[in-house]
C-alpha cells in the first residue's frame, strides 16, 4: 500500500508537469497566429495604396466587408436637406490613409474619383484641399509637407493608434510630430471641430468658413475605437436646401460622433464608395480636389 500511494504521488506530479507543458505549448502556438495576423493585416505607414480589392467584398451597393474592413452606407434627410453617412469598422489604424492627387509636394488636383480608385479605396472623402491655401501644418502619413500654422483655424490630428484629436486655433509653431507620447500619422487644417467628446464645440460665426450659410458640407468623426463616420450633405439645390455648421455638428452628433472635424465643402464635397461618387450625383460642377482621406483593405485574400 504505501508503495502503491508513492507511485500515485508520483503520477500525479508527472501529470502536473504535462499539463504545464502542454499549456505552455499551446499558449506558444496562439501567438503565432496573432502576431502573424499584425503583420498581414496591416499597411504600411507610406503613400502606397490598400491591398487590391476583391469584388466578392461588395456585399451590395451599401455594404463591403472583409476580415480588415466593414463598410455600410446610409441615406437620410433632416432640416429639409438630403445627407448620407458612412459608417467604417477598420482592423488596423493604418487602414485610415491619406493621399494627393500627384504628391503633397505640390499643388496638383485630379478628380476625386481618380486618385480613389488609384489608391484602391474601399470608400474615400475629399480632404482639407490643402493646395488651395499655402498655410497650415499639413503632416499626411506620417510625413510633414507644411508648418506654417495660423491660429484662427482649428485643427485635427489623428495619431499612430487611430484616435482622433482636436486642437483648438493653435499657435504658430506649436504642432510637433506627437501628440501625448503617441506619433501623429495625419494632420488637418480647415475645422472648425464640429464634436468634441460627444458634445458640440463653440461654433464662432466669425469662424472663417460662412458658418451660418447653408451649404454643402464635408465631415470625418470618430464613433468608437477604430469606428469612424463619414458624413456630407447636399447643397441648396435639387430639393435639398443644405446645412448651416450647426446643424451639420447637430447631424453629427445625432449619429453618434464622438469627435467630428469639418472639411472642404461646396463642390469639393465627394463621397466615393466603389469607385463611383455615390452623393449628389446630378451635380456637375463638382471640382477637381488636391487630396483625399480613404479607408483600404489590409486584406490579401489568402
Amino acid at each position: 500500500m504505501k508503495r502503491l500511494r508513492i507511485m500515485t504521488k508520483g503520477a500525479e506530479i508527472l501529470l502536473r508537469s504535462v499539463k504545464a507543458l502542454l499549456i505552455s505549448v499551446l499558449l506558444f502556438l496562439i501567438s503565432i497566429p496573432c502576431a502573424f495576423a499584425e503583420k498581414m493585416y496591416s499597411l504600411p505607414v507610406d503613400f502606397t495604396p490598400g491591398k487590391e480589392v476583391k469584388p466578392s467584398g461588395y456585399i451590395s451597393e451599401t455594404e463591403y466587408q472583409d476580415p480588415t474592413l466593414h463598410v455600410t452606407i446610409e441615406t437620410g434627410r433632416k432640416d429639409e436637406c438630403d445627407y448620407w453617412v458612412a459608417r467604417v469598422k477598420i482592423g488596423h489604424p493604418s487602414q485610415l490613409r491619406t493621399a494627393a492627387a500627384a504628391g503633397f509636394e505640390n499643388d496638383y488636383t485630379a478628380k476625386g474619383v481618380y486618385i480613389a480608385r488609384r489608391q484602391n479605396a474601399v470608400l474615400a472623402i475629399n480632404g482639407d484641399y490643402y493646395s488651395y491655401y499655402q498655410y497650415g501644418y499639413i503632416l499626411r502619413q506620417g510625413k510633414e509637407f507644411r508648418n506654417k500654422l495660423r491660429a484662427e483655424r482649428d485643427v485635427l490630428a489623428i495619431d499612430e493608434n487611430g484616435d482622433f484629436h482636436i486642437l483648438y486655433t493653435p499657435d504658430r509653431n506649436s504642432m510637433t510630430p506627437t501628440l501625448d507620447g503617441k506619433k501623429l500619422i495625419n494632420v488637418f487644417h480647415f475645422g472648425p471641430a464640429l464634436v468634441a467628446d460627444g458634445e458640440i464645440g463653440t461654433l464662432e460665426a466669425s469662424y472663417w468658413l460662412a458658418p451660418e450659410s447653408k451649404r454643402q458640407r464635408m465631415c470625418i468623426a470618430q464613433t468608437g475605437e477604430l469606428e469612424y463616420m463619414a458624413l456630407c450633405c447636399a447643397g441648396p439645390l435639387r430639393g435639398s436646401q443644405g446645412m448651416t455648421l450647426y446643424q451639420f455638428a447637430e447631424l453629427a452628433k445625432e449619429l453618434g460622433a464622438r469627435t467630428a472635424y469639418n472639411l472642404d465643402g461646396g463642390d469639393s464635397t465627394m463621397m466615393i464608395f466603389n469607385g463611383q461618387k455615390i452623393n449628389d450625383k446630378e451635380n456637375k460642377n463638382t471640382r477637381d480636389i488636391s487630396d483625399m482621406i480613404y479607408f483600404a483593405s489590409a486584406w490579401d485574400g489568402e
